[in-house]
């Protein structure tokens, strides 16, 4: 059989399978570990979706069973396992690149792996194999078309957007919120054409777009805890953070990605909320803008690169916003991250689930 049709078959399975496998695993560290929902939870749950183009350069050739001619259904019964390890290191070399090994990996005899699309592609006919494989390629690449489209449209309806706009005439008096405004060099500005609630966007020059209204409707101190919480994404570069992802998704286009999209968006919103404190904030103002902003998030615009406040959010962000946290909890809390982040980046995302 054609080994780049058999190939892509094992990216379209394997990947799937991986992907849910990676996603139960980090769901299981975050529970165990007790891990705040919010931006280290956010980026716990980005290792699903970075996983999935780094799994390409896990693949090990070399120990793969079709390579050998080695066809897994005809072996005989006793000789095929599954191999589940953790914290296992083959030789001195791979402390330089995996110092700890994890995955799940089906073998033969020989130590050669299959994969559960190896089986697959054995069962079905090689004609049909080949017709999978360029119908594969084919919707891949134009999947990726109309993410650059999109993309673009997105880019000119923002620059539009800021033809139309004017700066921002309020005045800021915390002195800590117009710092980094300065430091970012990022600028608030207003139209009375724009809809929805306070976002951010700009990859290169990032700028915070609030509607005419909102922003005569908000306190000072809420118009400042706005900012504060825009500032937030500025600095953890959500929007590339977000583009990234969204492209890896588009890539992957048979992975369903987007719901854990909106929990990872989720967590990063939270983030902001509970950092709001550094500059100052009382989360009671900050509430309470999120409240008005929420009545002007109704049919808002669908961008790529923009991230409207949505209302099933509202009623999680309040509580985690309003609920205090003591401070020997929070050293406790401190630990227990420090070590679900250990695990996750150091056994999980390196892992070598479901691949040859």
């Amino acid at each position: 059989m054609d080994k780049a049709s058999f190939f892509n078959l094992n990216v379209f399975i394997n990947s799937f399978l991986a992907f849910f496998t990676v996603i139960f695993l980090v769901e299981m560290v975050i529970f165990l570990f007790r891990v705040r929902q919010g931006r280290l939870a956010a980026i716990l749950r980005m290792i699903p979706i970075l996983k999935l183009p780094l799994d390409l350069c896990l693949y090990d050739f070399s120990s793969w069973a079709y390579t050998q001619g080695i066809n897994p259904l005809n072996c005989e019964e006793g000789t095929r396992s599954i191999s589940l390890m953790l914290g296992w290191m083959s030789s001195i070399g791979d402390w330089f690149f995996l110092p700890l090994t994890s995955g799940i990996q089906l073998t033969v005899p020989g130590n050669l792996t299959f994969t559960v699309a190896d089986v697959v592609g054995h069962v079905i006919k090689p004609h049909f194999l080949k017709i999978f494989a360029i119908g594969f390629v084919f919707v891949s690449i134009v999947c990726v078309i109309k993410k650059v489209i999109r993309c673009r449209r997105s880019l000119r309806e923002l620059r539009s957007l800021v033809n139309s706009s004017q700066p921002a005439n309020r005045k800021v008096r915390n002195s800590t919120l117009t710092s980094y405004f300065k430091k970012y060099r990022s600028q608030v500005v207003t139209s009375s054409v724009l809809t929805g609630s306070p976002f951010v966007a700009g990859l290169t020059t990032p700028i915070v777009y609030l509607p005419t209204t909102l922003s005569t409707d908000l306190s000072r101190k809420e118009y400042e805890a706005v900012l504060a919480h825009e500032i937030e994404h500025i600095r953890h570069k959500d929007s590339w953070v977000r583009l990234i992802l969204d492209c890896i998704g588009s890539i992957f286009w048979w992975v369903p990605t987007r719901w854990l999209h909106r929990r990872i968006e989720e967590g990063q919103e939270i983030g902001c909320d509970l950092k709001c404190a550094r500059y100052g904030v009382n989360p009671l103002d900050l509430a309470s803008a999120m409240c008005k902003s929420a009545k002007y998030a109704i049919n808002t615009p669908d961008q790529i690169l923009v991230h409207h406040l949505t209302k099933h959010t509202v009623h999680k962000r309040m509580n985690f916003l309003l609920q205090p946290v003591s401070i020997r909890f929070r050293k406790i809390r401190f630990i227990l991250s420090f070590l679900a982040a250990g695990i996750a980046f150091s056994v999980i995302l390196v892992g070598r689930f479901w691949i040859f």
